[in-house]
């Protein structure tokens, strides 16, 4: 997958006068795992060393929004998940500001990164469902997915609620990263420094350290860098909390790349057109290849960073409906999306033939990965003694 332009291990060094061995590697990971433990991370050598720990993998879960045989993810699948489509009504919850990097195994900022997370709303239920295009138990007014597209400086943004609880699991945020030109994504979870209650007050029976996905991350430095404090927002009128979250990837990114496109990005100007409504349209026209899925992008819904997704039409009169095509044939592929871009410009991310559009294909990925999606997929069905995720 490559979606140009919105918006590390550690490494061993050998030289003549230190000697890099499996021991001393050993007993570094658990020195830094102690200091996190100890919140030593707080400081910029410590950030440092942190961002050098490559993220680790994590099973994505039964709950990914699905697009078979229902789309569960939202037409609106931007970066605000508080408020869906056009509501005015809130999701329910504690609201929450996630933001960070996507930085490649040596540290550098990646750009053209697809960055989602999905989690359950604010009464433990996710979006997914098998048997209807929402689960209709989650809160009508949470998106429950979003994503975001990195630019040059790697970062991302999220607005969201603070997940729910629901049995067998601590709370998390799962998250996944598709860098330029890869097919498949690279699932994880985020987790809160803090101690788990109920809506009652009550303390949870799943907590981090007895959480099987998050205990089956061996290595205490990777753990403790899935483990984040969240603090009250800076600026927020009300009590809104944030964290900032890096996300290490175990690979050395690539640029984003397109056929006959230097610096394979796909920005391109809308042109006004009129519908059968008198509604003004915007149409964005770019050059297609068979097999590429394509996907808009224009004003960011949070803040002033980066773009946020829009859907889009096929037709000038057709139904706004969809936020992700694939091209049957080259030729010139013509969208139409209802809203302006106050950047004056829109982005057109694309993902190569082949690419993962919807539903993970790994299985398995790290700790709590394997086994089949539950037939049913509501979180309901953890009550009934299915492996939590």
């Amino acid at each position: 997958m490559a979606q140009p332009g919105r918006h590390a291990p550690f490494q061993p060094c050998l030289t003549a006068m230190h000697l890099v061995t499996s021991r001393t590697l050993a007993t570094r990971r658990r020195i830094l795992g102690q200091l996190a433990a100890a919140g030593a991370f707080s400081s910029v050598s410590g950030l440092f060393a942190e961002a050098l720990t490559v993220t680790a993998k994590l099973t994505e879960g039964p709950y990914y929004p699905a697009n078979t045989p229902f789309n569960n993810i939202p037409l609106d699948k931007d970066n605000d998940l508080v408020l869906l489509n056009d509501g005015l009504t809130p999701a329910t919850g504690l609201v929450t500001h996630l933001a960070g990097r996507v930085l490649d195994r040596n540290g550098k900022p990646v750009r053209g990164a697809l960055v989602e997370i999905w989690h359950a709303d604010h009464h433990g239920e996710y979006i997914q469902s098998t048997t209807a295009v929402r689960n209709p138990k989650s809160d009508p007014n949470f998106a429950g997915f979003g994503q975001f597209l990195t630019g040059k400086d790697g970062a991302y943004r999220f607005r969201t609620i603070k997940a729910g609880l629901y049995r067998g699991r601590t709370r998390h945020i799962h998250a996944a990263v598709t860098l330029p030109g890869e097919k498949i994504r690279t699932c994880t979870q985020l987790f809160w420094d803090e101690p788990s209650y109920d809506l009652n007050g009550k303390l949870w029976a799943q907590q981090n350290d007895n959480d099987g996905v998050l205990g089956g991350v061996r290595d205490a430095v990777q753990r403790a860098a899935l483990i984040r404090k969240f603090t009250k927002a800076a600026g927020a009128a009300g009590d809104e909390e944030s964290t900032v979250w890096d996300i290490v990837m175990g690979s050395a990114a690539m640029e984003p790349s397109y056929p006959n496109t230097p610096g394979g990005e796909l920005v391109v100007p809308g042109e006004a057109v009129g519908s059968g409504s008198s509604k003004s349209r915007w149409k964005i026209a770019v050059p297609a290849y068979p097999g590429y899925a394509y996907e808009v992008y224009a004003n960011p819904t949070h803040g002033t960073l980066g773009y946020a997704a829009l859907p889009f039409a096929l037709t000038v009169e057709g139904k706004v409906d969809r936020n992700i095509t694939v091209a049957e044939k080259e030729g010139t592929l013509e969208l139409y999306v209802d809203k302006p871009s106050v950047k004056g410009a829109y982005l057109v991310g694309y993902r190569v033939p082949g690419a993962n559009l919807g539903t993970p294909t790994g299985r398995g990925m790290g700790p709590g990965g394997g086994g089949g999606r539950p037939p049913g997929g509501e979180v309901s069905e953890l009550l009934l003694g299915r492996d939590p995720f």
